[in-house]
């Protein structure tokens, strides 16, 4: 009797899990939802951001104040983040939806301004080959890095550091 409980109850189980599992999983979230869940700032609101419906996300986004940021780019940075791309002269925003987060942030000061100068390490071979990381060994492979020079939330300078 409790084996066919168990039969009939398992195959229900798995399969709950195994929905519950990929809806909380961030591989799974379209590309520009992908970037804005990588630029939430805690552990908590990114978890919040997974068991959202697809429909509640933007007033999610707006409520943490990144649609506001998203909205305000041109519709050529928006194409950029796109492509992960980005170029001297665009917002600051578009390089963080484009990479992710900055591996590394540091403040300088030239000439009397102060420059902001981020560092972002993307993947150059392995399993995560074009995935920019936050650490250099998440790569699993070779790595490459990119600093950015960013004032008052312009890019003003892109150096390829490798």
């Amino acid at each position: 009797m409790k084996r066919r409980r168990l039969a009939r109850v398992a195959p229900i189980a798995v399969t709950l899990f195994a929905v519950l599992a990929c809806g909380h999983n961030p591989d799974r979230l379209p590309h520009l939802d992908r970037q804005f869940y990588e630029n939430l700032d805690s552990d908590k609101q990114r978890q919040e951001f997974l068991r959202l419906k697809e429909s509640e996300r933007q007033a999610y986004l707006d409520q943490a104040g990144l649609w506001a940021q998203w909205t305000a780019l041109s519709s050529e940075e928006r194409e950029a983040v796109k492509n992960r791309s980005v170029e001297v002269g665009y917002k600051e925003f578009t390089a963080h939806m484009s990479w992710g987060p900055a591996a590394d942030v540091r403040e300088g000061e030239s000439n009397g301004r102060v420059v902001r100068y981020e560092t972002f390490i993307r993947c150059t071979s392995g399993p995560k080959a074009g995935v920019y990381v936050r650490q250099n060994i998440d790569c699993d492979g070779t790595s490459s890095e990119v600093q950015l020079a960013i004032e008052n939330g312009i890019v003003t300078e892109i150096k390829y550091l490798d």
